[in-house]
């Protein structure tokens, strides 16, 4: 994957970028909503903060504008919380890179083609998460109807 992979799909002189919903069908079928309590508690430790909400954000955005639209980046940066210049040191692209890489969106000639189901984590990525959320994982996975069981947000200790 080559170092910035985002970077090309950046209109600089009108400051966006064209998204588009991915459609896989595998994923599509035994993935997770990417607004969806998966994402939230399985995801973020991987992502982090600012990737998970833009992957939120943008697979919001997918799903009313399946074959495409045009985002104003600045606009974005906004909505998240975060500054906008068209630099390398750029969270919101850093983010749209950290999506890339962890294949929740890819480049396609001049679109970024966005999840809106995310894929449920690999074997390495479950093995990093903290032992309260590898039981959780472990429980969601084994429901059979696909209801997620309530989930612990943190391991806690009872006060003595």
């Amino acid at each position: 994957m080559p170092k910035a992979p985002t970077r090309h799909l950046i209109d600089n002189g009108a400051g966006t970028i064209r998204i588009a919903r991915w459609v896989d069908p595998l994923i599509d079928r035994y993935g997770h909503p990417a607004g969806g309590n998966y994402l939230e508690y399985f995801w973020l430790g991987t992502l982090g903060p600012t990737t998970t909400w833009l992957q939120r954000r943008l697979a919001q955005i997918a799903d009313l504008h399946p074959d495409g639209t045009r985002l104003d980046l600045a606009e974005l940066a906004t909505s998240l919380g975060l500054g906008w210049e068209s630099g390398r040191a750029n969270p919101l692209i850093r983010s749209f890179d950290r999506l890339v890489m962890f294949g929740l969106a890819s480049p396609l000639d001049d679109v970024l083609l966005v999840r809106t189901v995310v894929p449920p984590l690999n074997i390495k990525q479950c093995e990093r998460l903290a032992p309260h959320l590898r039981e959780a994982h472990a429980r969601w996975l084994s429901t059979p109807d696909g209801a997620a069981p309530p989930l612990p947000i943190v391991s806690a200790v009872p006060v003595a």
